[in-house]
């Protein structure tokens, strides 16, 4: 397999597919080990990563189900988040072990691949030492969460396309209390951005990036 001339295909999901198929499709990639990048939509959705910790989730299971939550523990790095309707997830699914990229390298990839993206729309965003994701000023715009075995990394990064607001309010999110989340609708003032404009962006600057990586 010579991974730097694959053209990895993308593959575009809708909020009519849970959180848990989106799951199994990634890790279906990885046992027959094709690459490959899915954009999502998911339906309401709050995701325990490993480092989750008690207290995280603010409100009883059942308030959650009255709200058509689903909470799923997964094994991805990180803390507790939300996905919902107008937020872009994009997850890359790669052979970091055959393209000889470490999972610092390939992190600071798709940080900087966000941080491009956020320019495209005249957003200046930034890392910050210490946290992960994208940030602008002390605002989280995107967020960051990977998991590598046999030596795949998938899951991947999410991006606030509309306001997210309330439904962060329901957790810690990331284990930090009182975080404050934007979107791209709300920095730019641009409210005729959408989920599907956006995937069609991070798409391009994927693969572009992705070849000048590995070249």
């Amino acid at each position: 397999m010579t991974t730097e001339t694959t053209v990895i295909n993308a593959v575009r999901m809708t909020v009519e597919s849970s959180y848990a198929e989106v799951e199994r499709f990634q890790e279906s990639k990885v046992d027959c080990g094709e690459e490959t990048l899915a954009l999502c939509e998911h339906p309401p959705t709050i995701t325990l990563g490993t480092a989750t910790q008690d207290g995280d989730l603010l409100l009883p299971d059942e308030a959650y189900q009255k709200l058509g939550i689903v909470v799923h523990p997964v094994r991805r790095g990180g803390q507790a988040t939300f996905h919902g309707p107008g937020q872009l997830v994009a997850y890359p699914i790669l052979n970091l072990r055959e393209r000889g990229l470490t999972i610092h390298t390939y992190l600071r990839f798709l940080e900087e691949l966000l941080v491009e993206f956020c320019d495209d729309y005249g957003i200046e965003a930034q890392t910050i030492a210490g946290k992960t994701g994208v940030w602008v000023q002390d605002r989280k715009l995107a967020f960051i969460g990977v998991r590598v075995r046999k030596g795949f990394c998938f899951h991947g990064c999410s991006v606030n396309v509309t306001p997210q607001h309330e439904a962060f309010q329901r957790i810690v999110p990331c284990g930090m209390a009182n975080l404050t989340v934007t979107s791209l609708q709300e920095e730019t003032a641009n409210f005729g951005i959408n989920v599907w404009s956006a995937a069609g962006r991070i798409e391009t600057l994927f693969h572009h990036r992705l070849s000048q990586l590995s070249g």
